[in-house]
């Protein structure tokens, strides 16, 4: 099992062409049951061999590593650039989609780097809403927290009180989360009851960013290397077992059936069958329904000549799942068998699924009678061992300390007890002082406090005057201010009109919708950080290639497409109002 790969003197062949290389180096790792030679395939994504075309390397990584989704996207650029193909283009991008959940490392920065983009998006949706809702009443909250002093505090002190009270949590450590906590407060302070669920809402999508997509994407991070056994796992069934990893296998197969699975492959490959049929005669008493393992084990059984036992066993698998390599192995019982007539239905329902794998698979056969080719341990079942024994926390704890170092933001409890405290303080505020507010028809600051005859008409002095109490008032003066007040409304219009389409969300808090404005900023973050954030939170394992990154892109125009219909849904609102 230690000695040299024999693909991997294929590759290293002198005195071959690249093309016969590639060819040989598949077909030697077929023969031992491997799909991929992903470190060839990579190989040549990193180093293009001078005089062939960038779309011929990019065919033979493919061919090297159909599980690669580095090598499928190669494909699809080098088709689009080179050749201009945008059908092979795209159907190359599909492919590469298609390969992430066939790759352990490719699928597992994917998964980080979903996460972390997820839980960025959302907590700068959050935040961006929670800073938007604050701003919206500033000059009133200014002005209520300045008469508290006195009512003569000048306008520049009460915005500097102000700013002090709510920069305060962040200056103590807290960071963004601080300053969010003190948005939260007065924006609930002067909402409604449509603005507290919005708040609030808002409140729990960043608290779940912080904490459980982040603790996810921390997982993915620190996954591949979390679970020794696994990581052998996929290093013994490469052909790239080094005797470390050989040697945690011997140890951990008697209590880990993953461990015994992969030793069972390398016991089969040393030419041991008798060995080979045992082991996988103890793991289908654990694992009967497991297609994996009765493929693997029919070929031995086949090898040793029991082609009945054989024939069961690849029945039995295919009734779990349908795949073009068992169905290529059961023609081959078949043929042992001397059946010829389910030999060739096997064969063409095998060549239905998999063409391509199906013709080398042949080729191979035409060498050795009756060859057979083993099945992997799925890439799901390692990635699911990898992230449960993958811890996660201070990974997560280092992606969320630019938002949140401070205590407050330690733990899932502390920030959602501290933001729903904020969210009631705010709403236990609200009922507790009269607050200023816009006048309805200027827009100036009408304060309960100071201007007592209008403020039941939501109306500043001048306007409840203009409006109402019109007697001994000169006609001209009322005209002039009527005119004034108009052209004042026009350029708040053409102003609120600039807003609305520069800010996230000012659009639907204009149109009084501050659950669309939510979900609007949310949308706006979510395209932003779905174009910054394309190469993910860690370096690309030379596995995911372009197809992260044009994931990614995708993602952003989509959410811009979100983000337009909100801002038009926002613009019918305030027309409505």
């Amino acid at each position: 099992m230690a000695r040299t790969p024999r693909f991997v003197e294929a590759w290293s062949e002198p005195g071959v062409s690249l093309e016969a290389r590639v060819e040989n180096t598949r077909t030697a790792a077929l023969e031992l049951g491997l799909r991929n030679v992903e470190p060839a395939a990579r190989a040549l994504l990193a180093s293009p061999p001078e005089g062939i075309r960038r779309v011929e390397t990019a065919r033979m990584a493919v061919r090297l590593a159909p599980d690669l989704p580095a090598a499928h996207m190669a494909l699809a650029v080098a088709s689009l650039t080179d050749d201009f193909a945008p059908i092979g283009a795209a159907r190359a991008t599909v492919d590469a989609v298609a390969a992430f959940r066939r790759n352990l490392e490719a699928s597992l920065w994917l998964y980080a780097a979903s996460f972390h983009a997820a839980a960025m998006a959302l907590a700068g949706g959050a935040i961006l809403y929670l800073v938007l809702s604050a701003l919206w009443v500033t000059r009133e909250a200014a002005h209520d927290l300045g008469d508290r002093l006195a009512a003569d505090t000048p306008r520049p002190s009460r915005a500097a009180l102000l700013g002090v009270v709510m920069l305060a949590p962040a200056a103590a450590g807290q960071g963004i989360l601080g300053l969010c906590l003190a948005c939260l407060v007065v924006a609930a302070a002067y909402g409604t009851r449509r603005s507290w669920v919005a708040a609030g809402l808002a409140a729990l999508a960043l608290t779940m960013a912080l904490h459980p997509m982040l603790q996810q994407a921390g997982k993915a991070l620190g996954a591949f290397h979390s679970d020794p056994v696994a990581l052998s796992v996929h290093n013994a069934q490469h052909g790239f077992a080094t005797p470390v990893h050989l040697a945690r296998l011997e140890h951990a197969a008697e209590s880990d059936p993953l461990a015994a699975r992969a030793l069972a492959m390398g016991v089969k490959r040393t030419g041991d069958l008798q060995a080979a049929d045992a082991r996988y005669a103890a793991l289908l008493v654990e694992a009967p329904d497991d297609p994996v393992l009765l493929n693997n084990a029919a070929n031995v059984r086949l090898a040793l000549g029991d082609t009945d036992g054989a024939i069961g066993f690849y029945r039995k698998a295919l009734q779990r799942r349908s795949s073009a390599v068992t169905w290529f192995n059961l023609s081959q019982a078949w043929g042992a068998a001397l059946n010829v007539v389910e030999l060739d239905a096997a064969l063409a329902t095998a060549q239905q699924l998999d063409s391509e794998l199906v013709e080398d698979l042949s080729l191979i056969q035409e060498r050795a009678i009756h060859f057979v080719a083993d099945l992997a341990v799925e890439p799901s079942l390692l990635r699911a061992r990898a992230l449960a024994a993958s811890d996660g926390g201070p990974v997560a704890d280092a992606l969320r300390r630019p938002l949140a170092p401070g205590l407050l933001g330690a733990t899932p409890l502390a920030t959602g007890a501290v933001l729903a405290g904020a969210l009631a303080l705010g709403v236990a505020l609200h009922g507790r002082f009269r607050p200023s507010r816009g006048c309805q028809r200027c827009g100036s600051l009408v304060c309960p406090r100071c201007d007592h005859a209008s403020i039941r008409r939501g109306l500043c002095e001048t306007c409840n005057r203009l409006l109402y109490e019109t007697e001994g008032t000169d006609p001209v003066l009322r005209a002039a201010r009527a005119e004034q007040l108009a052209r004042r409304a026009s350029w708040v219009e053409r102003l609120s009109l600039a807003a609305s389409l520069v800010v996230p969300g000012a659009v639907a808090m204009l149109g009084g919708r501050p659950l669309l404005a939510f979900f609007t900023c949310v949308a706006a973050s979510a395209t932003v950080v779905s174009f910054a954030a394309r190469h993910g939170p860690a370096p690309d394992p030379l596995a995911a290639g372009a197809a992260g990154p044009a994931l990614f892109l995708a993602a952003s125009l989509a959410f811009a497409a979100l983000y337009a219909l909100l801002v038009v849904l926002g613009l019918s609102a305030r027309t409505a109002r």
